[in-house]
């Protein structure tokens, strides 16, 4: 039987708060900050069981006025008016400007059904849901229906939900105008976007609180910033974690067959930083452990791969063989942390090792435990990283005997039905555990966690990937789509499997994944067991020449890539972006999910069907150039664009100002001459960072950049150097790009320098306070002392 809140019968207001008496149970609106609204409903005298796992302790000062006058309650802050009708219990938002941003129905639009709830808000016109965190589909989930509930499905399509993980936060747009909800409730919580009604979009949960957060805008940009202020900041990600990574899971004859694929790597020169060991690697699948037959001696295995200039990562799974004799199992048993079923037994699951347990993440004394098993494993040489995979949990592999296995008896630390509250956060709490045990081990440096599944809050300890993908066109498509919303979830570093994880690739799909996996922020080729080979050379000289150059492209844009993930860190901001993110004001661009922004200048239209040879690109408000031709494109259109099996269309957006350097092998060799791309036609800017690379509060310095170019003027400044990091000695070169006539003037610093023309074969070395035109490949080179002084160009067209 349904059951509302019911008529209001008294308000208290308490500084930041106003709490509504009702008829069937109490509302409480708490204003956390300028922009963030939080919305609290019990019918006990609790609003929470437990402190959220998502949520920091966050509260900001915010200059309100809050009254009741005329039958209506009335939050007035900066940004916002809230209104609650005494009568009806409508709650209503709108901005500053008076523009309606979010309306219930009745009784704050909450119903109650059994021990469940659903919140249900009010949606006239055409409106645009984002995020969901990884969720199959398109970019917008208007229309569609979606539910949290972390599970292993390997086997999953464009329409499949639930997936690995659960993160209940969403961004909606309508009238241009963006603002976001995030319920905190681990428990199956479920979204309604327009698919049951036209007029309404809903969300709720069978069980848990009723506690959610309004996150107003206007922009995509905003709103990410305040839900990432609310749940953590994106953890900052060592530099070599942004290289190309290559892992297979395979049962290994010997060391030698890894070995093998690490020296062709260098052997064809195509940049790799890291070899990652999936579960293979261990003895009889025992977590924290080495096959000895494969590896008799870890050390100087890793040592070995170190000196080809390699780091190593390791997978990690949550479940423990039960096995007596093993001393992971007989500790845990001894401490009583695994988790256990309502009668006190342990609570036995069938995955890789067969009969299997599960420590209880919840608990602080079992993630202290588990977090110190890496002391011992580090002593293998291996990188300050871990691959935590099956942490839904899986907990049976094999379809057929899941309800023999199921979870059902389980009981939380309190002795509370576990999986309804507990499986959604079993990740997050398994990450806790693994970052603070890499961090006792390497206190100073910054670890990397690879995790399949997490709960809202995980960007502060992991990245991620979009799990079991397939080696087909569908899921090369899908994965823009998935990643992007991941992105607009708070999750900025994420990737999908280039080639796909199960079946066989082609090498025309090997190629095109390539092509588009230089580019995700997390860029791996993983593939599994009973698979073709997926490496570049085992499909033919195009495979390899066309990763090659495109893995040397990601490469030599690492400088631009590392600071967008330091831009990540400090603001919440995806890597790779939606184009709707970067273009709010142009609707085209809301539902676009075949093509991207890295950052706010670069744009790709990647190759998604077999056999294609041109594709469709639509192009922003502004001006655009081609990378590869620097032909000039104005935007506002949709152009077909040649797309070769060699090329990936890429455009950078007028006025882009794009720190590179010299293609390397790994990320940790030095990146030579720091060349500045300047676009014309438009204003740049970016905050360019650098550090060692690894150290947690180490060294680090900031040199804005900034261009505004017209059409006949060319300007750039680059900032003082910001910051106590010196970086090596090396030259600085600003490249203005797509010049089509030779400049008239330039000024360097006030001084005006001459320019001279060369050729396209010309071998002539540019020297401080210099400038050279090449009229063949239209380009205006600028060398600059590179002294940490600031400097202004000007270039007279």
């Amino acid at each position: 039987m349904s059951q509302k809140l019911g008529t209001i019968q008294e308000t208290d207001i308490k500084r930041n708060r106003i709490e509504y008496t009702c008829e069937n149970g109490t509302a409480r609106i708490t204003v956390l900050s300028p922009k963030i609204v939080r919305v609290q409903v019990t019918q006990d005298e609790s609003y929470r069981e437990e402190q959220s796992v998502a949520v920091l302790d966050r509260e900001q000062n915010a200059s309100l006025d809050l009254s009741v006058k005329n039958g209506v309650s009335v939050v007035s802050g900066d940004e916002f008016t809230l209104t609650v009708s005494l009568d009806d219990g409508i709650f209503r938002v709108k901005d500053r400007d008076g523009s309606l941003i979010t309306e219930t129905s009745t009784g704050f639009g909450l119903t109650w059904q059994d021990a469940g709830f659903t919140c249900s808000m009010k949606s006239a016109g055409e409106e645009y849901f984002y995020g969901l965190g990884e969720k199959t589909n398109g970019l917008d989930k208007s229309g569609l229906h979606y539910e949290m509930w972390n599970n292993d499905n390997p086997h999953y399509d464009s329409q499949t939900d639930p997936l690995y993980q659960s993160v209940p936060f969403f961004i909606t747009l309508r009238d241009g105008i963006a603002h976001g909800v995030f319920l905190d409730n681990t428990f199956r919580t479920q979204f309604d976007f327009k698919q049951e009604r036209d007029d309404i979009y809903s969300f709720g949960a069978p069980g848990g609180p009723i506690d959610y957060y309004l996150i107003l805008g206007p922009s995509i940009v905003e709103v990410l910033e305040g839900y990432t202020w609310l749940t953590g900041r994106p953890y900052f990600m060592p530099r070599w974690a942004l290289g190309h990574h290559w892992s297979r899971w395979d049962l290994y004859e010997s060391q030698e067959e890894i070995l093998a694929v690490a020296k062709r790597f260098r052997q064809h020169k195509i940049p790799c930083d890291t070899i990652t060991l999936d579960i293979g690697y261990m003895d009889e699948f025992r977590i924290f452990t080495w096959n000895p037959e494969i590896f008799p001696n870890p050390r100087e295995f890793v040592e070995t791969l170190k000196g080809l200039d390699y780091h190593v990562m390791t997978i990690i799974d949550p479940g423990v063989k039960l096995e007596e004799g093993y001393d992971l199992y007989d500790e845990g048993c001894e401490h009583d942390f695994f988790l256990k079923n309502e009668d006190g037994s342990e609570y036995i699951g069938l995955v890789w090792p067969g009969r299997t347990v599960f420590p209880d993440f919840a608990r602080e004394e079992v993630r202290g435990w588990f977090g110190s098993q890496y002391e011992g494993f580090m002593e293998s040489g291996v990188s300050n990283a871990s691959w935590l995979d099956m942490n839904e949990p899986s907990h049976c592999m094999y379809p057929g005997m899941r309800d023999e296995y199921s979870m059902d008896d389980v009981v939380d630390y309190r002795g509370r039905p576990w999986e309804p509250r507990m499986r959604n956060r079993y990740a997050l709490d398994m990450m806790r555990a693994v970052f603070d045990g890499l961090k006792s081990v390497f206190p100073d440096e910054r670890p990397f966690i690879l995790t399949r599944a997490g709960y809202a809050g995980y960007q502060r300890y992991a990245a991620s990937w979009t799990g079991d993908n397939h080696s087909s066109w569908e899921h090369l498509a899908l994965s823009i789509p998935m990643l992007l919303n991941l992105g607009l979830s708070g999750i900025p570093f994420c990737g999908g499997d280039i080639g796909g994880f199960s079946d066989d690739v082609t090498e025309e799909l090997l190629i095109r994944w390539y092509q588009l996996g230089s580019l995700y922020p997390f860029s791996r080729n993983h593939t599994r067991i009973h698979t073709a080979r997926q490496e570049p050379w085992e499909l033919g000289e195009d495979a390899i020449a066309y990763a090659r150059k495109y893995i040397s492209f990601r490469y030599r844009f690492l400088r631009y890539l590392y600071s967008l993930a330091k831009e990540a860190n400090d603001t919440g901001l995806p890597i790779m972006r939606p184009l709707v993110l970067e273009f709010q004001g142009d609707p085209t661009t809301y539902a676009i999910d075949d093509q991207f922004m890295i950052g706010p200048s670069m744009m790709a239209a990647p190759v998604l069907e077999q056999n294609a040879e041109s594709r469709s690109v639509y192009f922003p408000p502004g001006t655009w150039f081609s990378y590869w031709t620097g032909e000039r494109i104005k935007g506002g259109q949709r152009i077909t664009v040649p797309a070769p099996l060699d090329t990936m269309p890429v455009y950078f957006k007028g006025g882009s100002v794009v720190p590179t350097g010299d293609v390397v092998q790994t990320t940790d060799k030095d990146q030579g001459a720091l060349r500045i791309l300047v676009y014309p036609e438009g204003v740049g800017h970016i905050d360019l960072y650098e550090d060692d690379g690894i150290s947690e509060d180490g060294p680090c310095a900031v040199t804005t950049i900034t261009s505004s170019c017209g059409t006949d003027t060319l300007s750039a400044a680059i900032s003082e150097r910001q910051g106590d990091w010196t970086p090596p000695s090396r030259d600085l070169i600003v490249e203005f790009r797509a010049i089509t006539e030779e400049p008239l003037s330039l000024e360097i610093d006030g001084m005006s320098v001459p320019i001279r023309l060369v050729s396209a074969d010309g071998d002539e070395d540019i020297v401080p306070l210099s400038a050279a035109y090449n009229p063949e490949t239209n380009t205006l080179e600028i060398a600059l002392e590179d002294n940490g002084s600031a400097h202004k160009i000007s270039v007279l067209k």
